[in-house]
């Protein structure tokens, strides 16, 4: 492409990895999870309790996600993979201070949506430049770190609003803004190509992966963000007496976990293979889970202790399913396969709150719940066994010619 620095035959992998354009994709997933945390910090700021809860402005911010997930990171497929990560920076960073120019009812739905469906482009859009501009021997461990990272924005976006005030989010909006301009250096790594769309991933010789990896992701989305969304239900009901600390600060000390659990996993992914690693880890937090079903009722402490345990082992297989997506795609596919994967894994997100809810409401028991989140750790575990090994080696056939 005219203007833009060569890379390297994807068919193949690079042959080295290009570390500042990793970095930039780096800082981009930091400030998405800064942003997609905003709703639990600004509400209770800028809105009464009784305007709106804030389980359904992270169910509008998801939905927004869904889309971004869908329609952007399937459309850099088609117009390359530079357009669609600057509209996904435009996007949140705009939908980041609409609260603080407007803060009626209507400008925070319109602020979610918006937010929302530019980190939901974001992620998969970065994560198909990560995975192109990395060798393949480190590809995973690059693309695990970057889902790190992004959970890092999760810790720090709170300590930066405790030091700078609201004001932060407004000026964070801006500071995106900015950094398009550095995104004019980053060479295009998808060029401008007709496609099927989203119908060429469920047809002959893609269906069995495309179901696969799907439903993986929305297994360890479900078992995740049940974790950290409705974990807090039990807290607020005092359904489960925790040490202070927790009750007060559940989101930031369970994104912590998250963080590391990213990170710590992120060395084995290239040298274990995707596979065996994805179905070790979700079959640790499976079980922890269902400890947790045993032990609740008489060690809350422990239950806790083991529900963060749980959380820590599946964002490593959230980083995997991640990675998985991306290379069981060629470079001509590998937005639509990422987004729809990542689509079905916000479905996951979103309606996890929604099914442990539910169970705990009907049965009034709520260690019930973990048995839910167990048998979705397990299944995850399952349909990983299920799909082909894609870390690359130059013994082994390329994941881009698995059908």
């Amino acid at each position: 492409m005219e203007g833009t620095e060569e890379v390297p035959s994807l068919k193949e992998g690079p042959e080295k990895t290009y570390w500042f354009k990793e970095l930039y994709l780096f800082y981009t997933q930091l400030a998405a999870g800064s942003l997609l945390i905003i709703p639990a910090i600004v509400l209770p700021l800028y809105y009464k309790s009784s305007v709106v809860a804030e389980e359904y402005v992270f169910f509008l911010e998801f939905f927004g996600m869904l889309a971004g997930s869908l329609f952007i990171s399937g459309a850099s497929d088609r117009i390359g993979r530079r357009p669609a990560l600057a509209l996904s920076l435009v996007l949140y960073s705009i939908g980041s201070f609409i609260p603080y120019i407007d803060r009626s009812f209507y400008a925070l739905v319109a602020s979610m949506l918006i937010m929302g469906s530019g980190i939901g482009a974001n992620v998969p859009v970065a994560n198909a430049m990560m995975n192109e501009f990395s060798d393949p021997s480190i590809r995973g461990t690059v693309m695990s770190v970057g889902n790190a990272i992004f959970n890092l924005g999760f810790v720090l976006a709170p300590l930066f609003i405790f030091f700078f005030g609201v004001r932060f989010i407004f000026l964070f909006g801006i500071a995106q803004l900015i950094t398009l301009i550095p995104l004019l250096k980053i060479p295009e790594t998808k060029e401008s190509a007709q496609s099927s769309g989203f119908r060429e991933l469920y047809k002959k010789g893609y269906f069995k992966k495309t179901i696969l990896i799907s439903f993986s992701t929305f297994f360890v989305f479900f078992v995740v963000y049940g974790i950290v969304d409705w974990f807090p239900t039990l807290l607020s009901r005092g359904l489960v007496k925790v040490p202070g600390l927790l009750q007060k600060d559940y989101i930031l000390v369970t994104n912590m976990g998250a963080f590391l659990g990213a990170l710590v996993i992120a060395p084995f992914i290239d040298r274990t293979g995707r596979k065996i690693l994805g179905i070790l880890v979700s079959s640790i937090a499976g079980l922890a889970e269902l400890l947790t079903l045993l032990v609740s009722g008489l060690a809350s402490v422990l239950a806790v202790t083991l529900t963060f345990v749980s959380l820590f082992f599946m964002e490593g297989a959230l980083a995997i399913v991640t990675i998985v997506a991306s290379e069981l795609y060629d470079n001509g596919m590998r937005g639509r396969g990422l987004g729809n994967s990542l689509a079905w894994g916000r479905i996951g997100g979103m309606i996890s709150p929604l099914v442990l809810g539910s169970v705990l409401e009907i049965f009034k028991k709520p260690s019930l719940p973990f048995l839910v989140l167990g048998a979705s750790s397990l299944g995850a575990a399952v349909l990983l066994y299920y799909l082909p090994e894609t870390m690359y080696s130059k013994n082994q056939i390329h994941p881009d010619k698995y059908k």
